[in-house]
């Protein structure tokens, strides 16, 4: 049996080793379900973002078929009673003819049925892309949206059927001259098809997907063992509703695959600790006969090393006995640095990540700017004081795509998330500003109600206060489905404190949602959207040491109010 100074030795150097081991075996454990949570979510970002495009496209598929010339001279003289495809073999030919130059919708829907201005079924394409004429069920045909029936111009109207898994798409059939009714298309959309074509993606990154409806039934799966997704201990889950199917994605990833390695490291580093413990127990057993400078030595740089200074070698002359002892150690100590090392760079792509996401929705708030003055192009060019506005508009617009591009340029100030020294800001130019790129020109639809100062200073960095306000007034827009009114206000709280509000007359929120998910990231109410907005919009007002109010009522709408700080009046230069 060994004495008890061998094992005060192997306790003495194993702690520290097993401390060690152990701490960096936790790191890796957590960085990786934590890098693994952001990619999930990111996967489950692409996914929703896929499926609204593909929806997209096939209502601009519909679209495009119904305004054809073929389609509405078709309709037009079947109206006239000018042609019968059902009995004229000619004309049915003929009509075939003309509708397949107009495309094969085949390829994207299930079933697309042409109705003439009676309401009957006209024609009937599946499958392999022929219009059939003869034995047209109604009771078998997708039924038209009645609002397709009454409706001026070029509307598509989309309803969905989780049980039966299809989308319908109805679309009315307008005479382009006199604008009066020629009849409808239908377009049926196979709701797998969807989600097969959208998770594409998430297949090459070995992702798996599930999509349930409303009441918990599975309407789509890329993988047979559906169940194992919610097993916490061997799937990292993301989930988000999809509002415009009514449906809940659920993207997974199996952990064991990213695991194993920590897992493997981890124990090897155990398993080397209690090694070099008792390596370290030997030859301090062999040696405490007769205490050297190189055992002292190594006493003093282990406990140094106990304490954190990771950075500390262990130096010996080579014809020291301790020598080999000090070598292990130092081996030990550059694993555990390479091991924080790569530590350190998980966090800095988990923090790309959440910058891509950010960067993203700032485009995005960019675009729509470019897109509100490009959809009013058309109707007020001749204006001169559109042109005026306009160019302004798109040269602010230009001037926040740049900044976007500088900040990818800048990779290590975006990522550290620092801000530029606040300075004294006159606030109404700003809202001014915002007010005429995004307020503006939707004042056809809403009512814009602006109550500004001539001035109002802050104190803030004044970049970052007009992404804040566009932030503010775009989710008022989208918030009014139906015709409302927006009001933008500012001025000074009771305190002397500058202020400004933006409130809309939309649907509004519930208390529920406002406390536990308006401020969180990727959480949001629209459609379509990613979820950044007033996380941002808070992170930078924080930051300016400044606060964020909301007052919401489900139904009458939203108003957000943002109180800054300032300098004294006679302090300004």
């Amino acid at each position: 049996m060994r004495p008890k100074p061998f094992l005060t030795y192997f306790v003495l150097c194993a702690l520290p080793l097993l401390l060690l081991a152990g701490l960096n075996y936790w790191n890796g454990v957590r960085t990786v379900n934590s890098m693994l949570s952001t990619v999930v979510q990111s996967d489950l970002m692409s996914f929703n973002v896929a499926v609204d495009e593909l929806l997209d496209d096939r209502e601009h598929d519909i679209r495009s078929f119904t305004v054809e010339s073929p389609v509405q001279n078709i309709l037009l003289k079947k109206q006239r009673k000018e042609i019968d495809p059902v009995s004229n073999y000619e004309q049915m030919m003929d009509t075939r003819s003309s509708l397949k130059a107009v495309g094969d919708l085949s390829r994207y829907f299930q079933s697309v049925t042409i109705f003439s201005s009676d309401r009957k079924p006209f024609c009937f394409q599946k499958g392999s892309g022929e219009w059939t004429f003869t034995n047209l069920d109604s009771a078998s045909l997708p039924a038209v949206d009645q609002r397709a029936w009454a409706s001026q111009g070029t509307p598509v109207f989309r309803s969905s059927d989780n049980a039966a898994g299809t989308i319908d798409y109805s679309a009315p059939v307008n005479d382009e001259k006199t604008g009066s009714n020629l009849g409808a298309a239908v377009g049926v959309l196979d709701l797998q098809h969807v989600f097969a074509t959208a998770s594409r993606g998430l297949k090459a990154r070995a992702s798996k997907l599930v999509i349930v409806d409303g009441a918990g039934k599975t309407i789509y799966s890329s993988d047979s063992g559906v169940d194992r997704l919610r097993d916490g201990s061997s799937y990292t889950v993301a989930e988000a509703p999809i509002p415009s199917l009514g449906v809940t994605a659920t993207v997974a990833r199996q952990r064991s695959e990213f695991m194993s390695s920590v897992h493997g490291w981890g124990i090897a580093g155990i398993v080397l600790a209690l090694f070099i413990a008792l390596l370290g127990a030997l030859v301090l057993e062999r040696l405490v006969s007769k205490p050297s400078s190189g055992i002292a030595r190594v006493k003093e740089d282990l406990s140094a090393i106990a304490k954190g200074e990771l950075d500390r070698r262990i130096i010996l002359k080579s014809s020291d006995d301790a020598r080999g002892m000090a070598d292990n150690i130092n081996v030990v100590t550059d694993q555990l640095r390479a091991k924080i090392a790569r530590e350190q760079e998980s966090r800095q792509f988990e923090s790309f990540i959440r910058l891509s996401a950010m960067l993203t929705h700032d485009l995005k708030n960019a675009i729509e700017g470019l897109s509100l003055t490009v959809s009013n192009m058309e109707r007020h060019f001749d204006n001169p004081q559109f042109r005026t506005d306009a160019m302004k508009g798109l040269t602010s617009a230009t001037d926040k795509l740049k900044a976007l591009v500088a900040r990818l340029s800048r990779p290590l100030t975006s990522l550290s998330g620092e801000h530029k020294r606040p300075a004294d800001v006159d606030l109404v130019p700003i809202l001014q500003r915002v007010i005429a790129a995004h307020a503006e020109p939707i004042r056809s639809k809403h009512k814009i109600v602006t109550r500004l100062p001539s001035s109002l200073h802050a104190l803030v960095d004044a970049a970052r206060i007009e992404e804040v306000m566009e932030n503010l007034v775009l989710n008022a827009v989208e918030a009014m489905d139906e015709p409302g009114t927006l009001t933008i206000e500012a001025g000074q709280t009771p305190d002397g404190a500058p202020s400004f509000s933006v409130g809309d007359t939309g649907r509004g929120m519930s208390k529920t949602f406002i406390d536990t998910r308006l401020y969180r990231p990727f959480s949001t109410t629209k459609k379509t959207g990613i979820g950044l907005g007033l996380y941002t919009c808070r992170e930078v007002i924080q930051a300016s040491e400044g606060s964020i109010e909301v007052n919401s009522v489900e139904g009458a709408g939203t108003t957000f109010r943002v109180v800054l700080p300032s300098i004294p009046h006679d302090r300004r230069s």
